[in-house]
């Protein structure tokens, strides 16, 4: 992490009231700059600042927002519009998990999962291009290794989030006369409360218990995040064996990926 990239910058973070979101305000907090959070929930960090229990080198503050609601967003950037006129670094990190068959699946499932993984980061994207553009910034999205193939039991999980790089390569190309970056981030297994709270088969609360295999902590993922910003080169990065494997086995030999995945992920959709 190189603090003086960041001096002075404007960063909006999603979902920063948990998980890698809260583990990219600590981190950035410690520099001096302004930090806009928006989440339903308003970050703990935050809070302990507001009551003076903590003090950190960053200006933070906190704006509570549905990110799955239009209406909700839209007022939310009425209220940032009264904090910055320009972005450098959009952390586009909330969203949800779900896991179900596709048989399995209701319809309510996939339109839950789009609302919150792909609907609610482009549009709130394109609300804040304005004040990205003053600022030649950057937007960040954190996806899953789940969204460069269709996993097993993850059918609405992972098109939300193909369908959002989709989105993302688009703008690179189309805004880097601009000088707008755009970053698709696709962490590994990550030691959050995703799977507690993500959704079944029915769009209901899924409840499941952290993966109990070989998984990152949110503070290595968010350190990778920010060091990805600060090269400006970064446009989809992984972090492990398992997204570099799949990145490049889909074009090399789709058949023997599927063939691993399903025995990887057998017990998933049985």
């Amino acid at each position: 992490m190189r603090a003086d990239t960041w001096v002075g910058k404007t960063i909006v973070v999603t979902g920063g009231s948990s998980g890698i979101g809260a583990s990219l305000l600590d981190l950035l907090s410690q520099i001096p700059c302004k930090i806009i959070n928006l989440s339903r929930t308003e970050p703990e960090l935050i809070q302990k600042i507001s009551k003076g229990k903590e003090k950190r080198a960053a200006s933070l503050s906190h704006i509570s927002v549905d990110l799955s609601s239009e209406k909700e967003i839209n007022k939310a950037v009425a209220k940032l519009a009264k904090l910055t006129d320009g972005i450098d670094v959009l952390f586009n990190n909330a969203g949800v998990t779900a896991h179900s068959r596709f048989d399995q699946t209701q319809i309510e499932a996939f339109r839950k999962a789009f609302d919150i993984n792909f609907f609610g980061p482009v549009f709130l994207t394109m609300r804040l291009l304005p004040y990205l553009k003053k600022n030649k910034g950057a937007v960040m999205v954190t996806s899953t290794v789940s969204g460069l193939y269709g996993i097993p039991a993850r059918s609405a999980y992972s098109s939300s989030k193909s369908a959002l790089h989709a989105v993302m390569e688009s703008a690179r190309i189309e805004l880097s006369e601009e000088g707008l970056r755009f970053i698709i981030f696709c962490p590994p297994y990550t030691k959050t409360n995703l799977r507690a709270n993500g959704i079944d088969g029915d769009g209901k609360k899924l409840g499941e218990s952290h993966y109990s295999g070989k998984s990152k902590s949110p503070i290595e993922v968010a350190k990778k995040m920010i060091e990805a910003i600060e090269d400006p080169n970064a446009r989809l990065v992984v972090m492990d064996k398992s997204g570099w494997f799949l990145k490049w086995m889909r074009n090399i030999s789709p058949s023997f990926l599927e063939k691993v995945l399903y025995k990887k992920l057998y017990k998933d959709f049985h």
